[in-house]
């Protein structure tokens, strides 16, 4: 029985030391390495526990030695997840349509990062990841800014076309609310409710959270460059549903100023 441990041991050992790059003179400990160091400390207690018939601790040593294993590629498994995760949202808000350049900076520096997760080379994926997080956060920022540039275009050919049929449409016809809002970091639901292009009242954010659950699965988390749809033709129950929903005071007092259909009453 301590003939087969001693042999599972080197094994265990030697393969840990063919994964584990070796940290240079000055440089921050492999988690790796001192994962292997706590691992082989565990495999000797509980060797000296099986030598004095203790089964009880020296099972407890095996499992805490095992587990030190599983921890340093959990790390590295969580690290690769949430980036392939931020990889998927910046599909999903176009990024690679708005901002080019650097979303293909981000998806080649994940082809790296993933090099170094199968190459075990937990160090250089962990700087890897910092250089990752503020990419992406910066792949973020330009599509906003993109999307907002278009649509802000977008609006300036709807004006045009609005000053040329002005004398010749109902005034109902001429107030222009939009459609679409994209995300800007930093904004939250209620935040854009209150925008007084969008509804001019932070209780009626429910009615976007509803209109974009394709999107949102929470609604305090938002990302930069979301296109979230705007509900212009609600009726008068759902806004007060809404701001009962978000936690109004008086649901039914709606906002003087607050955004209603033309032909909704208050």
């Amino acid at each position: 029985m301590r003939r087969f441990f001693y042999y599972l041991l080197m094994v265990l050992l030697l393969s840990g030391c063919a994964t584990t790059k070796t940290a240079q003179e000055g440089t921050q400990a492999d988690p790796r390495k001192e994962a292997m160091k706590v691992f082989a400390q565990s495999i000797r207690q509980g060797m000296y526990a099986l030598d004095h018939k203790d089964d009880v601790k020296a099972a407890e040593e095996f499992i805490q030695a095992f587990r030190q294993l599983r921890t340093a590629d959990e790390d590295d498994r969580a690290i690769m997840s949430d980036a392939a995760d931020q990889l998927k949202k910046v599909v999903e808000i176009s990024g690679f349509e708005y901002a080019k350049k650097e979303s293909f900076s981000l998806l080649m520096l994940y082809l790296d990062m993933l090099k170094a997760y199968t190459d075990n080379d937990a160090r250089t994926l962990q700087s890897m990841a910092l250089t990752f997080k503020t990419t992406y956060q910066d792949v973020q920022q330009k599509t906003a800014e993109e999307k907002q540039k278009h649509l802000e275009e977008l609006g300036t050919e709807i004006t045009q076309k609005r000053e040329e049929i002005q004398k010749s449409s109902e005034p109902a016809l001429l107030e222009a609310y939009p459609s679409i809002y994209v995300v800007k970091k930093g904004d939250t639901l209620p935040s854009i409710a209150a925008r007084h292009e969008i509804y001019n009242d932070s209780f009626m954010w429910p009615l976007i959270y509803k209109a974009n659950r394709d999107q949102i699965k929470d609604p305090k988390v938002l990302y930069a460059g979301q296109d979230l749809k705007v509900p212009r033709d609600m009726t008068t129950e759902e806004i007060i549903e809404a701001r009962r929903e978000a936690g109004a005071p008086e649901p039914e007092k709606i906002p003087k100023d607050a955004y209603i259909p033309k032909g909704k009453k208050k």
